[in-house]
């Protein structure tokens, strides 16, 4: 019972550790960053509402706010993606990526291409992050920092590790605002990499499970391509049949 009562304090704010109230978990900082994993999906669980009202206001600004936050990454990737087609637009331009005989390597050019974006997504937004992480949480050293980025933009959000956690944190809201931003950028990023993956039909394994079902699971899609007439037979056809109309017109008027 005497656990029970501390836990609960602690939910609400006061501190376990040291006899005093400290900085509460529903601050204006704690909100954005709460407001952050829900709408990302992440949800560490490390906060969450006690009251019902709390938990009614949650589920709604959930199922309303989730789609339209995707909506918005998606939007957002389509954009970058823009940005990435320029940057394969000017790979074509090196001479690095032709032939003797003139002509372009596209496989290698797609890997190069896919690969600047791995190394810029990889650096900007976990190798990079992950140093400042290590250097702010001290608690943490550079690999629970990177797993800390993995398991964040990945959106699994297990809640092991939470930055800012700490009630002595120096301008913890602005910390935890930042911490928010990041993680909306960095999911984008992420999604901005797995669309640049996605265009390159070798890598794209949902369209190749996709096709294989299609052609081997279902033998009444087999039976129907198989008797279905192809383009070019049904358009040899009708020219066929335009012939011999054309013909019998000749043939009747003379």
């Amino acid at each position: 019972m005497f656990i029970t009562k501390i836990v609960r304090a602690n939910n609400r704010g006061i501190s376990t550790m040291n006899n005093l109230t400290v900085e509460p978990n529903w601050s204006f900082g704690q909100a954005v960053f709460f407001a952050g994993t829900v709408l990302t999906t992440i949800g560490y669980g490390h906060v969450s509402p006690l009251s019902t009202s709390g938990k009614l206001f949650c589920i709604f600004y959930a199922i309303i706010g989730i789609p339209i936050t995707l909506i918005m990454i998606s939007a957002c990737v389509e954009r970058l993606l823009i940005i990435t087609n320029k940057l394969y637009d000017k790979l074509k331009t090196f001479s690095i990526f032709y032939r003797s005989n003139s002509t372009i390597n596209l496989k290698a050019l797609t890997y190069t291409h896919l690969a600047l974006v791995f190394v810029f997504v990889l650096i900007v937004f976990f190798l990079l992050p992950a140093t400042i992480f290590s250097s702010i949480e001290k608690e943490w050293n550079y690999l629970d920092a990177l797993y800390y980025c993995f398991i964040s933009l990945t959106t699994i959000g297990l809640g092991d590790y939470i930055p800012g956690d700490k009630n002595e944190q120096p301008y913890r809201a602005f910390y935890k605002i930042a911490t928010t931003f990041y993680l909306i950028v960095g999911i984008m990023f992420v999604m901005l990499f797995i669309s640049v993956l996605t265009q390159i039909p070798e890598l794209n394994l949902a369209k190749l499970l996709s096709l294989e079902m299609e052609t081997s699971s279902d033998p009444e899609r087999q039976l129907l391509t198989s008797d279905a007439p192809t383009s070019s037979s049904y358009s040899r056809q009708i020219d066929e049949d335009d012939s011999l109309s054309i013909n019998n017109m000749h043939s009747t008027r003379y």
